[in-house]
């Protein structure tokens, strides 16, 4: 009787234990996520930054408004790449 209580005890700890291990692991991953998301968001920011400054000194060229709407698409396509991990119930 008294083993089979230490052993519901033990088992009682480590269920504990693997609860706080599972929690750790998530937030982890979220932290982690977070981290990247806003790696991202840095790097497009000062992308747009740069070629903003050169969009808005760029003679006008017909050429450019082309280069200007494929670069609109691009952006577009990862956009809509984005939208996959939304997941909807």
């Amino acid at each position: 009787m008294e083993d089979e209580s230490r052993l519901l005890a033990e088992n009682a700890a480590l269920k504990k234990k693997i609860a706080y291990l599972e929690a750790v692991i998530e937030a982890h991953h979220v932290a982690k996520f977070e981290d990247n998301v806003n790696r991202l968001k840095l790097s497009v920011r000062t992308g747009f930054k740069q070629i903003s400054s050169e969009l808005s000194v760029m003679e006008h060229d017909p050429k450019n408004a082309e280069r200007v709407m494929d670069l609109v698409d691009f952006v577009q396509h990862y956009a809509d790449e984005l939208q996959q991990f939304i997941y909807k119930k």
